[in-house]
């Protein structure tokens, strides 16, 4: 039987786990539990269809990663009974001017020829828009796609490693280090020694400390990023849409009347996980433009991540450049939620020996990986 040992139990990681688990490979995860894990802190919005990023490279990975998630939560249901945190509620891309709705609604309209998993698309006046998310400011249509969806990363990564340990996965605590013995790659754990015939490291911002042992040296930095947790005890969000504004923060509704707004990238911010009152201000002051009853809203959490980037923020998906048989999946930066999964089959794919369904040469591990 094949093992594999994977360092890194959050969104990357523990999906490989899951998937390569059905094939019946012998796995092992090792996650040092960070505080700052930024899959734990994280709530994303899976509906890349909208950006006007201009990284086409990025898009088509976004965009087969969106396509992937619906079948990724059928399996988990037959192997776990966990919520996983996701639904398609649909999403609602704000703007204030008809002009800028005409626009993005071509913008949906031609994607869809290419990824028709983008749903219904609808361009929506002021008022529609407000029947949809009532706390909505005025004077801001929006284009709505039905394919847009939420997920929680916690509450995922909880299912999928439930699911991954239900078919014979091993998942241990404690920070995992790499020893080079000649030609062979062994993994540290205290005391305990591993050899494997494959090892994924999806160690996000910690993967420099992580590879320093093999002589090599990753262009992976951490940023900051802060979340706020609302509590409405008056609505009744389940089943409201997700809502992108023309701004880099986003509001995600769940169930409960529990909406989470943000999220701040402080490229400064290092492996610092204290939250704020200065974020807490830029986030508030931000997503009150577009939905001024957040600031009379009850903060019941502030959630802290750190998030893995490139210094192109392009993210890195493959073989090590000097030990093909360790694979690595990182710099995803703030769409971690939305590719992580596709990602992680992405390599489970490459350990197979599978031809992708998605062109990776764009994010070769040697771009920002030396010697």
């Amino acid at each position: 039987m094949e093992k594999i040992v994977i360092i890194g139990g959050g969104i990357v990681g523990m999906t490989a786990a899951y998937l390569l688990a059905k094939q019946q490979k012998e796995v092992l995860v090792i996650d040092k539990q960070e505080r700052g894990q930024a899959t734990y802190a994280a709530a994303g919005i899976v509906c890349p269809w909208l950006s006007k990023r201009r990284n086409k490279v990025w898009y088509e990975l976004a965009k087969d990663s969106a396509r992937y998630y619906p079948a990724l939560i059928e399996q988990l249901a037959q192997d776990t009974t966990k919520n996983t945190g996701y639904k398609i509620v649909g999403a609602l891309c704000l703007r204030d001017t008809e002009e800028k709705l005409i626009e993005l609604e071509q913008i949906a309209r031609s994607r869809k020829e290419e990824a028709p998993e983008i749903g219904d698309i609808k361009r929506l006046t002021p008022s529609e828009t407000q029947d949809m998310f009532p706390i909505v400011a005025p004077g801001f249509g929006s284009v709505y796609v039905s394919g847009g969806a939420r997920v929680d990363g916690a509450s995922l990564v909880a299912a999928l490693q439930d699911a991954a340990m239900k078919q014979g996965a091993t998942v241990i605590h404690g920070k995992a280090r790499l020893e080079k013995r000649g030609e062979t790659v062994q993994v540290v754990v205290g005391e305990q020694h591993w050899t494997a015939d494959k090892i994924i490291l999806a160690a996000g911002a910690w993967l420099p400390e992580l590879i320093q042992p093999l002589g090599l040296q990753a262009a992976i930095h951490p940023q900051k990023g802060q979340l706020l947790h609302l509590e409405w005890d008056e609505q009744v969000t389940n089943d409201w849409p997700v809502v992108l504004p023309p701004s880099a923060k986003s509001i995600v509704p769940f169930d409960d009347g529990r909406m989470i707004i943000g999220a701040t990238h402080e490229n400064e911010g290092g492996f610092d996980i204290e939250p704020t009152e200065a974020a807490k201000v830029e986030i508030l002051d931000e997503i009150a433009r577009f939905a001024p009853e957040v600031k009379h809203t009850k903060i019941a959490e502030i959630r802290v991540g750190t998030r893995p980037f490139t210094p192109d923020f392009t993210p890195i998906i493959g073989a090590l450049p000097t030990a093909k048989s360790i694979f690595v999946a990182n710099g995803l930066g703030s769409s971690g939620l939305t590719t992580g999964p596709y990602v992680a089959k992405l390599l489970v794919d490459l350990i197979a020996g599978k031809t992708l369904q998605t062109d990776i040469t764009g994010f070769d591990p040697s771009n920002a990986i030396t010697s």
